[in-house]
């Protein structure tokens, strides 16, 4: 009984030896026909993702500094807008400047002109004025004296008192 216990340990068991032989077999048509081609595929597929992933990111970069040079644009156009409306503004005030000043130079020149025409009015009623006092003092000369005076002589002696008024009102 013992010699029967320890054969069966060493006997071959010829279904196992035909498996591994199979799968052994199989392996190596397995790595000749196909092992080969999907690691190519593999190989490949991997290459493609690289080559999408770095394709992608230098579209990133890309549109990165499109936005980076629209923005830069923007703020240019900010900083030029700004620029017009104040030189806008600041014509704006220089017109209004000018037009002040030459309203107060025209308000001037009126003034002046009123100024000059009040004078001459003034000195035309001044003078209107001394001859008609002028004519009723030598009426009243006249009629104080008794003697009526020609129109010449009465011509000289008006304008001897307005000479005599004038030099008073000159003096004063």
């Amino acid at each position: 009984m013992k010699v029967q216990l320890y054969q069966d340990l060493l006997t071959i068991n010829w279904n196992l030896l035909f498996s591994l032989i199979t799968v052994v077999v199989l392996v190596l048509i397995l790595k000749k026909f196909f092992f080969e081609k999907v690691h190519s595929f593999m190989e490949a597929r991997q290459q493609q993702v690289v080559s999408t992933l770095q394709e992608a990111q230098a579209t990133r970069e890309e549109a990165q500094q499109k936005l980076e040079e629209y923005e830069a644009q923007m703020a240019r156009a900010e900083s030029e807008k700004r620029e017009i409306i104040k030189k806008a503004m600041q014509e704006a005030k220089d017109q209004a400047g000018a037009v002040l000043e030459d309203a107060g130079k025209e308000a001037s020149q009126v003034r002046e002109q009123t100024r000059r025409e009040i004078e001459r009015d003034k000195l035309i009623a001044k003078k209107e004025l001394q001859r008609e006092i002028g004519d009723m003092a030598v009426l009243a000369a006249g009629k104080i004296i008794g003697e009526e005076l020609n129109p010449k002589r009465q011509a000289e002696v008006v304008d001897k008192i307005i000479e005599e008024a004038e030099d008073s009102s000159w003096k004063e």
